[in-house]
């Protein structure tokens, strides 16, 4: 029990005011001799009793009165329910502290999670003041992410549920100061439902308090459905919820969202278009931004472990890219060309000017760069007629350079290729294909299963046979009638060929293009009258005639894409090949039925990084490296042994969960890993990834005190400001009865004067009859 303002607590000393009065009086009183006093002795022994237990019930009445009035100025407040007040019962205070990525918020000074860890420090000092038994476990919300993994951990609830004696607060209160935000998101539902299942845990002769230390943005308390039955658990269970808020008003925040490096393989020396998405999450337009990019790797392209640890070199900076205006709730993506000075793995950072939100403003992007693109092309004429036209796309000279590395050859290579023969290129096209055996066909299949990508030509000098058998094996995208001729055109009639819309036929974008009015296109296969109702989902029309037939289709299969052009690749069909259009359709074709080889090396912080690599070729140890202070990879992390995957000759190394000893969430910072992987004749290879926070927690919109009594009506809970608690410390101990003890001093007010009227003595009145 304790007051709101303890100085009046000393007026409770006027409750012996009416006793002093009473005595003071006794004192007056004088003995008079009356001799008719002897007839009334008789009626006073008998009324005695009755009299004096009315004087007593005033008296006791009027100092209740009074003590009432007291404590309802000091403003009284108890920490207990009434069943507890009777018992000494330990109270026991679960803190649900919210160590999300958006906890980095930056409140002038200091950051949300740093309020929150003061805040949580004030409650604990608070706490430990109280006379009853109080216990406490501060869980923050990355504990649920750690599972069993970290029973060791520092920072595991069980190591933050202590007695509230000195030696275990000053621990806990280290334990706090050692705490950092995660750069994770982390499930709002599931936080209150493991707090409702700790609360449940807690022994049923503990009273139970619940404190939800967070920002509460609206992203995460907005969901009211999905967090309404955790939140009725912790209510059951608990004496009292409170609210703790430690972000302020909204703050303008910009993010990078996104970065694409390149459409497919990226090589040395050839310009490389880079796209980079920033979102406005702020309520102004911002303009005028910039993003600064910078370029890391090894001008050289080697690879030594001695290196490890310290390989990136800094090669230099790109001009920035600026974004004149992003909207609120926006998301704008602007493109450049960086050119990358040598094979080996490289690194872009890209990073915003400093906001609310510093992390999010930072982002890397990790690539492998080639030295050349290794493209083979099969042309079913033995005197490769028709490979010239792609050959000279990709050499065009001496003095221009594509970066694609052609091989040319007849069909029968594919007769007495393997896999691994086929594995060498990105690329694979095809013309006039012949009929293929069994053994081809599948080979071809697991090429283009294991990522790689097809491109068929069917033209005049194409096995129709053969292409049953590629149709049931899904290496066509449809079965396939025989060749056929596109009806004449007429001048103002609409081109032969339409590209749709899709990155392989950009450069016919536009309304009066005129390379597409030149593209002519006389004969063709189509396929079969089944496929317009019976199109499988993975088939893709890249683009159509005139008439409606498909010309170009695409269809994927396994990691791979198949695409198929349903015409020649020389003029003996069409014109393209002689259309100012063809070199750049190609070129493009080359990368977009390359893309799907290429790997993702940027993932979302806390994703596991997994290493794949053939076990025949490279030995079992990896050495990873992960980000230091810079972000990028200094500090040495785990050495990893790669185990065998099931079903193939490959072994794998994965980087992820919970270190044992420290709790630390191995790939839980964002920036660049690295893995050093040696191989069997001794050299090393170096693999590097990028992980960055979810973009979501960049949203900072959080909800107030009127927004969350609206959106959770039936919840009782008291809520305060991160910085008002230290002011409003009186009013979270407990229930505040002054509304209680006015109803409570009034009533006492009324007992009195009925007690007074019936303790005094009232004469009769004249005319009026004797009771």
């Amino acid at each position: 029990m304790l007051f709101v303002y303890p100085a009046l607590a000393w007026a409770f000393a006027l409750v012996s005011l009416p006793v002093l009065i009473h005595l003071i009086n006794m004192m007056r009183h004088r003995r008079v001799k009356w001799a008719a006093m002897d007839f009334l002795l008789q009626s006073h022994k008998r009324m005695k009793h009755w009299v004096m237990l009315r004087q007593l019930l005033l008296l006791l009445t009027r100092m209740a009165a009074i003590a009432l009035i007291v404590a309802m100025l000091a403003g009284l407040i108890t920490t207990q329910s009434w069943s507890n007040m009777i018992g000494d019962r330990v109270t026991h205070h679960l803190i649900l502290l919210d160590d999300t990525f958006s906890m980095r918020e930056r409140l002038g000074g200091d950051t949300a999670f740093e309020s929150a860890v003061k805040t949580t420090n004030r409650i604990i000092e608070n706490l430990a003041n109280q006379d009853r038994p109080q216990r406490i476990s501060v869980v923050l919300y990355s504990d649920i992410m750690r599972g069993d993994a970290d029973a060791k951990a520092p920072n595991l609830e069980s190591r933050m549920r202590v007695d509230m004696d000195s030696t275990s607060i000053t621990k806990l209160q280290e334990l706090l100061a050692n705490t950092s935000p995660t750069e994770q998101t982390i499930p709002l539902a599931e936080v209150l439902q493991r707090g409702s299942e700790i609360v449940t845990e807690f022994d049923q002769s503990e009273v139970a308090q619940v404190y939800i230390v967070s920002d509460f943005r609206e992203k995460d308390w907005g969901s009211e459905a999905i967090l309404r039955d955790p939140i009725s658990q912790i209510e059951q269970r608990s004496l009292e919820l409170n609210w703790i808020n430690c972000a302020r008003l909204p703050q303008d925040n910009l993010a990078i969202t996104d970065v694409t490096i390149g459409s497919g393989t990226v090589v040395a020396g050839i310009p490389t278009i880079v796209k980079v998405s920033v979102r406005n999450f702020g309520q102004q337009t911002a303009v005028d931004v910039p993003v600064n990019i910078e370029l890391f790797g090894s001008n050289s392209g080697m690879t030594d472990i001695s290196q490890a640890g310290n390989a990136l070199q800094r090669l230099y900076d790109q001009l920035p890219i600026t974004f004149d205006e992003i909207p609120p709730g926006d998301q704008v993506t602007r493109q450049t060309q960086i050119i990358f000075p040598a094979e080996g793995s490289h690194v872009l950072s890209f990073r915003l000017p400093e906001d609310p939100l510093p992390l999010d403003n930072l982002r890397f992007a990790t690539t492998k760069v080639e030295s050349t693109i290794p493209v083979l092309i099969v042309d079913g004429d033995p005197k490769l007629t028709n490979a010239f036209y792609l050959q000279s796309v990709f050499n065009p000279g001496p003095n221009v350079s594509t970066g694609i590395s052609p091989t040319t050859t007849s069909s029968s290579f594919l007769t007495t290729a393997e896999l691994k023969d086929l594995a060498k290129f990105e690329t694979v096209f095809i013309i006039d294909p012949p009929m293929l055996d069994e053994r081809v066909i599948t080979t071809l299949k697991q090429y283009v299963e294991s990522g790689g990508g097809i491109v068929w030509y069917c033209g005049p000098g194409t096995n129709e046979l053969g292409l049953d058998e590629l149709a049931k094996a899904d290496l066509l995208p449809s079965g396939l009638q025989g060749p056929a001729e596109l009806s004449q055109n007429t001048p103002d009639g609409p081109p032969d060929f339409d590209p749709g819309d899709n990155p392989v036929f950009k450069v016919f974008a536009g309304e009066k293009n005129p390379f597409l009015r030149r593209l002519v296109v006389g004969k063709y296969f189509p396929v079969v009258p089944e496929f317009a109702t019976e199109k499988p989902d993975n088939v893709r029309i890249l683009g159509s005639l005139r008439n409606g037939d498909p010309l170009v289709l695409e269809h994927g299969l396994g990691k791979g894409k198949v695409i198929t052009f349903l015409t020649s690749l020389g003029p003996q069909w069409n014109s393209w090949a002689t259309n100012p259009s063809f070199i750049v359709a190609i070129l493009e074709l080359r990368n977009y039925a390359s893309s799907a080889a290429s790997g993702e090396s940027t993932f979302p912080v806390g994703s596991p990084i997994s290493v794949i690599a053939p076990t025949s070729d490279y030995r079992a140890d990896v050495q990873f490296y992960s980000p230091g202070a810079t972000r990028l990879p200094t500090d040495r992390s785990e050495r990893l042994q790669m185990e065998a995957v099931p079903g193939t000759l490959n072994g794998n190394a994965e980087l992820g969960g919970v270190d044992s000893v420290t709790g630390r969430f191995l790939t839980g910072q964002s920036g660049v890993y690295e893995a050093w992987l040696t191989k069997i004749d001794g050299a090393n290879e170096v693999r590097r990834y990028s992980l960055a926070p979810e973009i979501t927690e960049s949203d900072l919109l959080s909800m107030n005190e009127t927004n969350l009594r609206q959106l959770y009506p039936s919840v009782t809970f008291n809520y305060f400001a991160a910085d008002a608690w230290q002011y409003d410390n009186a009013a979270q101990q407990g229930t505040n009865w002054q509304t209680i003890l006015l109803v409570l001093v009034l009533g006492a007010l009324l007992l009195e004067q009925v007690l007074a009227y019936y303790a005094s003595y009232h004469p009769v009145a004249p005319g009026a009859s004797a009771a």
